[in-house]
């Protein structure tokens, strides 16, 4: 559902939120559509170095709309930049979309925009 790129304890890690499926005492299945998980991930090995759960928001609950690969793709990200830095659902103007952040390899500078 979206991802940040953070440095933490010397490394670079992604903190990555995602919708999740909750399970009841009996391992069956409850729906949820507030239920979501939030993970960093080591950038280099992809290795979870962390994980808990959390309550996801109105906007994050509410996928129809632009994927998140076709956001990426209208942010103007371009190898070696501008690159993501990161991705995040918000409400915009009542409806879904994704606010992007993108930094300037070169100059640090940092751009946001958002696709609907």
């Amino acid at each position: 559902v979206g991802l940040r790129l953070e440095y933490v304890d010397s490394a670079w890690v992604w903190r990555l939120r995602s919708a999740a499926t909750r399970e009841d005492l009996a391992g069956d299945r409850v729906d949820d559509p507030s239920y979501g998980k939030e993970s960093i991930v080591d950038v280099r090995t992809l290795e979870v170095r962390a994980s808990h759960d959390i309550e996801l928001t109105e906007a994050e609950q509410r996928m129809p709309g632009t994927s998140a690969f076709a956001a990426a793709q209208l942010s103007g990200e371009q190898w070696p930049s501008p690159l993501i830095i990161e991705m995040s659902r918000v409400m915009d103007h009542g409806s879904p979309a994704w606010r992007i952040t993108t930094c300037d390899t070169a100059t640090n500078e940092h751009s946001v925009i958002t696709v609907g």
